[in-house]
């Protein structure tokens, strides 16, 4: 289903930002809304990230409760959970009037970073574009070992294309792919160029239609070839 621009989900978003920005103490939002929001305004982005080092059970009831207040009505906890990463997730939804989609609320323990670049940004805690780079990075490239049946190990990600294409406008606004690979640990530089060698260039094509892409004359072509040429000068500059 392709993630279109929603007026009514955009203002509960807003909403709930705003009263997140009162309570939250350690969580902070992450995430595409994150980079659209705040740094890239890129695509549209349908749901609220909030993550933090110390997953704080009270401090995300006294948030949920606040949104409670605010909205008028309950927030569902849809799920709670621990990922493959040992990472812990509360996953909470609420309709919102006038919208196919419900806004979709994660609080997600963050294991990546113990102290990560946080700003306050009109309020609102932020994670630093950095830090998200690595994050989306790390969807990319995989986090996880698995081993091919003569014994090879490589790195696999999650393969979505929301991904890829904010990889593309981070490198072109924040720092190019090739420079900022230089700063990140070795399993997630090989963990990119395994991708760069495997990812299928037609599905991410076609996956990149039901993404809302602001830059109408965006071509998709342009920027698989613009990530390959940024992956072979990282590998021409460091691998040899």
């Amino acid at each position: 289903m392709k993630t279109k621009m929603n007026k009514e989900l955009r203002l509960a978003q807003l909403k709930a930002l705003e009263v997140f920005g009162k309570k939250a103490k350690t969580f902070a939002l992450c995430g595409g809304t994150a980079l659209e929001l705040y740094y890239l305004k890129h695509r549209f982005s349908a749901d609220l990230d909030f993550f933090s080092p110390r997953f704080n059970n009270k401090e995300i009831a006294e948030i949920v409760t606040a949104f409670d207040k605010a909205f008028g009505k309950k927030f569902k906890l849809e799920s709670e959970f621990i990922l493959p990463d040992r990472a812990k997730v509360k996953f909470y939804t609420i309709k919102v009037k006038g919208s196919q989609r419900p806004l979709k609320i994660d609080f997600a323990e963050d294991v990546l970073f113990k102290n990560p670049e946080i700003s306050r940004i009109r309020g609102v805690r932020v994670y630093s574009a950095k830090n998200i780079y690595l994050m989306k990075i790390m969807a990319m490239a995989g986090n996880r070992i698995q081993t091919d049946d003569i014994g090879r190990q490589t790195m696999h990600g999650r393969q979505a294309a929301r991904d890829v294409f904010d990889v593309y406008v981070l490198s072109k606004k924040i720092m190019p792919l090739h420079l900022y690979l230089k700063e990140i640990p070795g399993n997630l530089q090989r963990g990119m160029i395994h991708w760069y060698r495997t990812f299928s260039r037609q599905e991410t094509k076609l996956s990149l239609l039901d993404l809302d892409i602001y830059d109408k004359k965006f071509n998709a072509h342009e920027m698989i070839m613009y990530l390959e040429n940024e992956i072979k000068e990282f590998m021409k500059e460091v691998v040899g």
